[in-house]
């Protein structure tokens, strides 16, 4: 990996400093962190403006196959025991 400086200014650079000590993480990390968040922000503004767009026929055809999924909620399957639970 190669290094470079970037040029911010000097109290961006101490709150970038300050967040990533307090992380326990170096300042260049806590940058990539931020940007993977920016990232990732970014793809779910995408697929949100997608489904927004998405037509009321296909919202209806997606609906009504999902509701069939729904149906399977109750399927007769018991409920996984606990820690505190008495075995089966």
């Amino acid at each position: 990996m190669s290094l470079t400086t970037i040029k911010v200014d000097s109290a961006v650079r101490d709150r970038l400093n300050a967040e990533a000590h307090r992380l326990g993480l170096t300042a260049g990390s806590f940058v990539e962190e931020l940007l993977e968040a920016w990232a990732r922000e970014q793809r779910f503004a995408a697929m949100r403006q997608a489904m927004a767009q998405t037509p009321p026929d296909l919202l209806a055809s997606y609906r009504a196959e999902t509701s069939a999924f729904d149906a399977l909620t109750g399927d007769g399957l018991t409920k996984e025991p606990t820690a505190t639970s008495e075995p089966r």
